[in-house]
This record gives structure tokens, C-alpha cells and sequence, in this order.
């Protein structure tokens, strides 16, 4: 099927993917797709993930529908950066471990808090509130903690002597940087360096191979999966990588290769498998066509091709 007719499709869909096709795809003004973005509060997804917001402002505790969750995922739809939505849960998150006014050890943090969740409240925090002071220690531990190999692992807290990284872990962290070097919470170049480092270490892996066996490392790797929540796919990989000159390396044509391959006839990509959990809007059924995984694919395809 032409491009067009399924990029037409995306557009029938909710806010949070049209303001992405918009940008990604279509190359609108800025001013139009961040009209559509801002409209991503109104309808749609997150309109329904705000509704579910309590009084107190946290979202119903459990897998994946807890604060924390809700909140990357209405930072993945695009709510925008001044909604007040998120205060009130952020400033829980962060007062529990880095009390206002008080200083705060970058090891300290490493010791007392999962590296990923550190990675979240790091990129979260950026989103809504650069200006918190806390954000810094806590991009100066998730830097510190990246292995030699160029990764990091949530292991490091309760095992350190272990050095090996956790593609789960590298990514959770990798993607929240990249957000605090956007807002200006972290050293740009800081963050230039770290991530290149990890992007060996993926392209080591074609993203989900063993280097030293080729053998792929897991079949969860490979499955096109939305909401990632803390979990690493190759897509969400690509994804990342899209908006690096990497994108180019001969090293993606495998993973690339094999993303193609899970394209429907009727040019769309499926949505394979949930994560075992519960979703707090149910935004696409197993087995159907999605418009997330579509979206994204096409736009890494269009990385690829482009000079």
C-alpha cells in the first residue's frame, strides 16, 4: 500500500499520534503541529488519562496505571510542558528522596533509588519542571553510573561489583537525558559523549543480537510492543536512533531489515502483544493494526533514507 494512504490513516487516529505525523512525517509548520499537540489535552488519550487523575493528583495505583507510568506515557503523547497535571505527582516523587533546599549526594541517590526510576524522574522532572535544582544531582548520578561497556544497569545498586549492561535499563536512562540536555538540565555535551558510548554498544548488538554469537539475545526484543513502560524493544531502539547520525551506520540494515519484514500488507505495522499488566486507557488492541508502532516505524524508515 502507497505511503500516503496509510499516512492518511494516521491522521484519522487520536491527537497524540496526528501531532507526530504532522511533525515527522509531513513536515508542517511548527505552528500547526504544536496547535494539534496542544489539542492533546482536550481529546483523545490523554484527555482520558487526565480525567483518571484523583483529587489528591496521583493516578490509581497498580501496574502501569500508577503516577509514574501515566506520566511517561502523557510525556510520549505530548502533553505539553506547562500542564499543571504532573506537579503535584512530581513533586511526591522527588520530595521523597531530595527534600527541598537540602543537598543531595549524586551517590547517595545511586545507593537509595533504582537507576531506572532515577532515569524517569530525571526526564520527567526536565519535561515539567527544568528549573528544579534537584534534577541536577540526579543527572549527575544516572551520568556517573554508565558502565565502560557504554550502558547502564539498575543492577548497580544491590550488586556493583557487576559491570555488564541492561539494554532495559540503558534506554530508560539514554531517553530521559536526552530530554534534560533538550531543557537544559544537563550538560549538552555531557550527554553527546555519554550517548555516544551507548550507540557502539547497540550497534555492537544490532540493537538485539548477541555480540559475540549473533544469536538474537531475546524474542521480547524483537516484538512490536506499546507502551514500552520500562521494557526495551528494538523499535523503540530505531526510534531513539532516528534522531542520530547513526541512523546511517550499515550495522541497523539487520534490525531494519527485520522491522520491514513485520509490516502488514495493507502497509500498516500490528501491535503484537501487551505487556502483562493493566493499561489505564486502552489505546490498541493486540493483533490489530497500530497506529504507535506505524507511526513510529515509518518515520525511522524515513531517517534511514534520508541523507
Amino acid at each position: 500500500m502507497d505511503d500516503e494512504v496509510v499516512i492518511e490513516w494516521l491522521l484519522e487516529g487520536d491527537p497524540a499520534v496526528r501531532w507526530q505525523v504532522m511533525r515527522d512525517l509531513l513536515d508542517a509548520p511548527a505552528v500547526d503541529w504544536q496547535r494539534e499537540r496542544a489539542s492533546t489535552a482536550e481529546s483523545g488519550w490523554v484527555a482520558e488519562m487526565l480525567a483518571r487523575q484523583g483529587a489528591d493528583g496521583e493516578w490509581p495505583k497498580g501496574r502501569w496505571t500508577a503516577s509514574i507510568w501515566t506520566l511517561l506515557l502523557l510525556v510520549a503523547s505530548g502533553i505539553p510542558p506547562d500542564h499543571p497535571a504532573a506537579r503535584r505527582p512530581l513533586e511526591r516523587l522527588l520530595e521523597h528522596q531530595l527534600p527541598q533546599g537540602a543537598e543531595t549526594d549524586p551517590t547517595y541517590l545511586l545507593k537509595q533509588v533504582d537507576l531506572c526510576h532515577l532515569g524517569f524522574w530525571l526526564g520527567l522532572g526536565a519535561h515539567f519542571v527544568p528549573g528544579d535544582e534537584r534534577l541536577q544531582p540526579i543527572g549527575a548520578a544516572v551520568l556517573a553510573a554508565q558502565y565502560a561497556d557504554g550502558g547502564w544497569n539498575c543492577q548497580i545498586r544491590n550488586y556493583p561489583e557487576r559491570k555488564h549492561s541492561s539494554f532495559n535499563t540503558t534506554f530508560n536512562v539514554l531517553e530521559n537525558l536526552r530530554i534534560a540536555a533538550e531543557r537544559g538540565v544537563v550538560s549538552d555535551s555531557a550527554v553527546g559523549i555519554a550517548e555516544s558510548r551507548t550507540v557502539e554498544l547497540m550497534l555492537a548488538h544490532r540493537l538485539y543480537r548477541s555480540d559475540k554469537t549473533g544469536a538474537v539475545i531475546s524474542d521480547r526484543f524483537t516484538r512490536l510492543t506499546y507502551p514500552w513502560h520500562w521494557h526495551y524493544t528494538m523499535l523503540r531502539a530505531l526510534d531513539y536512533l532516528r534522531l542520530t547520525p547513526a541512523i546511517h551506520d550499515p550495522r541497523l540494515d539487520d534490525p531494519t531489515e527485520l522491522l520491514i519484514s513485520q509490516r502488514n500488507r495493507n502497509g500498516r505495522w500490528p501491535l503484537r502483544g501487551r505487556i502483562p499488566g493493566t493499561p489505564l486507557v486502552d489505546m490498541e488492541k493486540p493483533g490489530t493494526d497500530s497506529r504507535w508502532n506505524t507511526l513510529r516505524a515509518l518515520r525511522i524508515l524515513r531517517a534511514r533514507h534520508t541523507p
